[in-house]
C-alpha cells in the first residue's frame, strides 16, 4: 500500500492605534422582532439532556459502500483518496470502488448527522460502461456543502480523461462534466483533468488541472465556480513554455475570495521539466518561473515534481493569508533527488532544499519526495513525504518552514512495532494543519509482524512534540502477517476534530478506512481584571490578571486549537497571548458605545469587536458585512457570534433581538417575548445553522439547528449567568457565572470552575479549546 509499492507574562497591544473607523451599514433589521421556532421552551427545564462526554482519540470504521445497479463486488477494492471536513460533524471523502462486473466506480462519502452515507458517485450521462473515474481533491467550505473533482472517461473518448467536477448540496451529489475553452481538442482526442480545487466561501470556487488542444498538446486549465456555474479559462504560460507546452497544474490554493495561488508542471523549452507559478488578482492570472535551488539541474535534464500524481493525491500547495507554501522534488546536480520547498510570503517566492535527517542517503544515492503541505493560520506550514535513509529504505519525512521561510527537518516519528532491517517502507502522504502547534499527518509503515505490507500511520504534533501512532482499523480487519493498510488524505476543522481516509484489508479485501479524531474538552473563563483560569485541555498562555488597565476586560475569543486566545476590554483595547496575534484594537479611539464582546475568524487570522450600540470593528481577515450602529435599538446589543465559515455574524440584544450579517441567516429571536432576565449572551452552532441564546437565570434558547440539551431556568443561582460556550461539535454547551461557576450540558464534559474560589473581580465569559 505503500507509495514507494494560574498566571503568567503578559502582552498588553491596546496601546496601539489604528485608523479604522466603525460602518454602519443595515442588514436584516426586521430580524430583531421575530419570534423563533426552535425550543423556546427549553427556557423552562432543568437539568442536563441525555448525552454522553464524548472520549478523546481517534476510532477507525469501515467507509459504507453504495449499493444499487452498481453494487461492489465481494472484494471491491475500495480506496478512499481525498478527504475535506467544515466542521466536526460535516466531511466528504472520495475514492474509487470495484462493481460486480469489475469496473472501476466512483464512490462518494458524507459525514452528517454524526454517521457515515456513501453513494455511487454519479457521472455524467455520456459514461461508457467502465468510466474509470479517479478524484485528486476536495474542498467543503460551508457544512453540506463540498466539491470533490478529477475525470471519468466518457463514451466518445476512450482512455482519454474527461473533467468531472461533484457538488454536494442538499445531501445530494450531483455531476458536472468540467467545462473546456474553446480551442480544447474534439471529444475524440479530449484529455482533461482536474487535480486540485480551493473554495473560499460556498459558490465561490476554484480548480485547476489540465486540457488538451491536439494531440501531445497539453494546457493548463483555471476553472471558477461563481454565480452557480463553472467556466473555464486556460492558464497564462511562462515565456519559456515549449511550444508544445505539455502544462500540467496541480494545485491551486484561495486564502480569500478573489485571491488564489496556482502552480504547475511544464516542458520548458530546453526540454526539461519546469514549476510555473500563477497568481490571481480578481480574476485576473500571471504566471511566473519558479526560482530553485543552487543545486538544481538546468537545461534539458531540468527536472521538478510535485503531486497529485497517479498514485498519490496529496496536495502540494497551501496558502494561509499572506504565506504560501510549495512542496515537491527536483534533480540535483549530484545526481540524487531533492525535496522543494517553496515559499512565498507577501509577494516574494524563495527557494530552498528540504533538509533532512543525518541518516539520509547522499549524491546519487539522495532520495526526497514530498507529498503534501499544510499552512496554519499563524504562518507555519508544514509539508511531509519520505527519504531514502543510507540502507535504501524510505523512512517518513516531516518539513517545517516558519513563517518567515526558515525550515528544519526530521524523519517522522513510527510506532514502537516498526520494522526493522532492510527493505522496509514507511511514509507520510497527507497532513493538516490548525497551527504551529496542531497538526495531523497520515500515511503507512511496515510494522514487525505484517510481512512488508504496510497498515495506516497517524503521526500528531501537540505544542512542539511529534507523536506516532497505528491507524485504527474495524474489527473486520486482517491481523498479524495479514494486515495492510494504509491513510492517504486527513482533513482537521477548527476546533480540533480530524478525519483521516485510507484503505484497510480484511483477510482478502480491500475497503474503505475512515478514521476519526475526537478532541478533548477544555475552556478558558476570564475575569474583568483580565485574570484567565483554564480547565480541560485549555493552556494557560499568559493574562492580564494584575496588570493595570485602562478599562475592565468584558470577553475573550480563541484561536484554532488550544495555542493561544485574546481578552478585549470595553474601551476595545486587544491583548493577545499564545499565537494569538494583534491586528488592531479600538483602544485609542472614542467610541460612541462601550466594547461587549468579540468572536474570532474560524482560521484565527483576525476577530470582530462588537459595541453596546451594535457597532462593527473588524481585524485582520475578519470582514465587514454590517452593524446595528446607525439603528436605534430597543436594547443594547451584549454579545456576537460568528458563522462556521466566518463570512457573517449574528448580534443579540439584552431582549434577545438578533441582528444578522452576511451568510448569517436568521433563525428566530427572543426580541418579542417577555422574559423573565435578560439575554446576556450566544454562541454559535457548529453547523452555522442555528445558534443559542442564554439569559442571565440560565435560561437557554435554541434556534435553527441547534438543540436545546438543558438548562440552568428553574435553578436557584448563586450568581448570575454572563455567558455561554459551545462544544467542538455542537451537542452540547457550558454557561459561565459571574462567580466562576460552570454549568455543562448535553456533551460537554465539567471539567472544572472557580465557584468554590475567592475572586479578585468577578468572571465576564470564556472560550472553549
Amino acid at each position: 500500500m505503500s507509495r514507494r509499492a494560574a498566571e503568567g507574562h503578559t502582552r498588553d497591544s491596546s496601546g496601539r492605534t489604528t485608523s479604522k473607523l466603525r460602518r454602519t451599514a443595515v442588514v436584516a433589521v426586521d430580524g430583531v422582532l421575530a419570534v423563533g421556532t426552535g425550543a423556546v421552551a427549553g427556557l423552562f427545564a432543568s437539568g442536563p439532556a441525555s448525552a454522553t462526554v464524548p472520549t478523546p482519540g481517534w476510532t477507525g470504521v469501515q467507509s459504507p459502500v453504495p449499493f444499487g445497479l452498481d453494487a461492489p463486488a465481494t472484494n471491491p477494492l475500495e480506496n478512499l483518496q481525498t478527504t475535506a471536513c467544515a466542521s466536526a460533524v460535516s466531511c466528504a471523502a472520495a475514492g474509487t470502488y470495484a462493481d460486480t462486473g469489475g469496473n472501476t466506480r466512483g464512490i462518494l462519502d458524507a459525514l452528517s448527522g454524526g454517521s457515515w452515507s456513501a453513494v455511487e458517485a454519479p457521472l455524467p450521462p455520456d459514461e461508457r460502461a467502465n468510466p474509470d473515474p479517479s478524484f485528486y481533491d476536495t474542498a467543503c467550505p460551508a457544512s453540506g456543502s463540498c466539491i470533490a473533482v478529477g475525470g471519468y472517461k466518457n463514451n466518445s473518448i476512450g482512455n482519454h480523461p474527461e473533467g468531472l467536477i461533484e457538488t454536494l448540496t442538499g445531501g445530494v451529489w450531483n455531476a458536472t462534466e468540467a467545462p473546456v475553452p474553446s480551442d480544447a481538442a474534439p471529444a475524440t482526442g479530449s484529455d482533461t483533468w482536474l487535480k486540485s480545487v480551493s473554495c473560499p466561501a460556498p459558490g465561490d470556487c476554484t480548480a485547476v488541472g489540465f486540457y488538451s488542444t491536439g494531440p501531445d498538446h497539453l494546457v493548463g486549465l483555471i476553472e471558477t465556480l461563481a454565480g452557480g456555474q463553472w467556466t473555464a479559462m486556460p492558464a497564462p504560460q511562462v515565456s519559456d513554455a515549449a511550444t508544445n507546452q505539455a502544462v500540467e497544474l496541480a494545485g491551486v490554493s484561495c486564502p480569500a475570495v478573489g485571491s488564489c495561488v496556482a502552480d504547475g508542471l511544464y516542458e520548458t523549452n530546453a526540454g526539461g521539466t519546469g514549476l510555473e507559478l500563477l497568481t490571481d488578482a480578481g480574476g485576473t492570472w500571471t504566471p511566473s518561473l519558479a526560482p530553485l535551488p543552487t543545486d538544481a539541474v538546468t537545461g534539458s535534464s531540468e527536472g521538478v515534481f510535485v503531486s497529485p500524481f497517479e498514485e498519490n493525491v496529496g496536495q502540494n500547495l497551501s496558502c494561509a493569508g499572506a504565506v504560501c507554501e510549495i512542496s515537491g522534488e527536483y534533480s540535483t546536480t549530484a545526481g540524487g533527488t531533492a525535496g522543494l520547498l517553496l515559499h512565498l510570503s507577501g509577494t516574494t517566492w524563495t527557494a530552498s532544499p528540504a533538509p533532512v535527517p543525518g541518516n539520509a542517503g547522499s549524491g546519487a544515492s539522495a532520495e526526497v519526495a514530498l507529498l503534501d503541505t499544510s499552512c496554519g493560520f499563524n504562518g507555519v506550514c508544514v509539508a511531509v513525504g519520505d527519504f531514502r535513509d543510507t540502507s535504501s529504505d524510505f523512512r517518513p519525512l516531516i518539513e517545517t518552514v516558519s513563517a518567515n521561510g526558515a525550515t528544519s527537518g526530521q524523519e517522522a516519528p513510527q510506532p514502537a512495532d516498526v520494522a526493522t532491517g532492510t527493505n522496509v517502507d514507511s511514509s507520510l502522504i497527507g497532513v493538516s494543519c490548525l497551527s504551529s502547534t496542531a497538526c495531523t499527518a497520515v500515511g503507512d509503515y511496515a510494522n514487525n509482524t505484517n510481512s512488508g505490507h504496510t497498515v495506516a500511520l497517524i503521526d500528531t504534533l501537540s505544542g512542539t512534540t511529534w507523536t506516532a501512532q497505528a491507524g485504527p482499523v474495524p474489527s473486520n480487519a486482517a491481523t498479524g502477517a495479514a494486515a495492510r493498510g494504509d491513510l492517504a488524505t486527513v482533513s482537521c476543522s477548527g476546533r480540533g476534530a480530524c478525519v483521516a481516509a485510507g484503505a484497510f484489508f480484511d483477510p482478502g479485501n480491500e475497503f474503505g478506512l475512515l478514521d476519526a479524531y475526537t478532541p478533548p474538552e477544555g475552556y478558558w473563563t476570564d475575569a474583568s481584571d483580565g485574570g484567565v483560569f483554564t480547565y480541560g485541555n485549555a493552556v494557560f498562555h499568559g493574562s492580564m490578571g494584575g496588570q493595570h488597565l485602562n478599562a475592565p476586560i468584558v470577553g475573550m475569543a480563541g484561536t484554532p486549537g488550544d495555542g493561544g486566545y485574546w481578552e478585549v476590554a470595553s474601551d476595545g483595547g486587544i491583548f493577545s497571548f499564545g499565537d494569538a496575534a494583534f491586528h488592531g484594537s479600538t483602544g485609542s479611539l472614542r467610541l460612541n458605545a462601550p466594547i461587549v464582546g468579540m468572536a474570532a475568524t474560524p482560521d484565527g487570522g483576525g476577530y470582530w469587536l462588537v459595541a453596546s450600540d451594535g457597532g462593527i470593528f473588524n481585524y485582520g481577515d475578519a470582514g465587514f458585512y454590517g452593524s446595528a450602529g446607525a439603528i436605534h435599538l430597543n436594547k443594547p446589543v451584549v454579545g456576537m457570534a460568528a458563522t462556521a465559515d466566518g463570512h457573517g455574524y449574528w448580534l443579540v440584544a439584552s431582549d434577545g433581538g438578533i441582528f444578522s450579517y452576511g451568510d448569517a441567516v436568521f433563525y428566530g429571536s427572543t426580541g418579542g417575548i417577555q422574559l423573565n432576565k435578560p439575554v446576556v449572551g450566544m454562541a454559535a452552532g457548529v453547523t452555522g445553522h442555528g445558534y443559542w441564546l442564554v439569559a442571565s437565570d440560565g435560561g437557554i434558547f435554541s434556534f435553527g439547528d441547534a438543540l436545546f440539551h438543558g438548562s440552568a431556568g428553574s435553578l436557584v443561582l448563586n450568581k448570575p449567568i454572563v455567558g455561554m460556550m459551545s462544544t467542538f461539535d455542537g451537542a452540547g454547551y457550558w454557561l459561565v457565572a459571574s462567580d466562576g461557576g460552570i454549568f455543562s450540558y448535553g456533551d460537554a464534559g465539567f471539567q472544572g470552575s472557580a465557584g468554590s474560589l475567592h475572586l479578585n473581580a468577578p468572571m465576564v465569559g470564556g472560550t472553549p479549546t
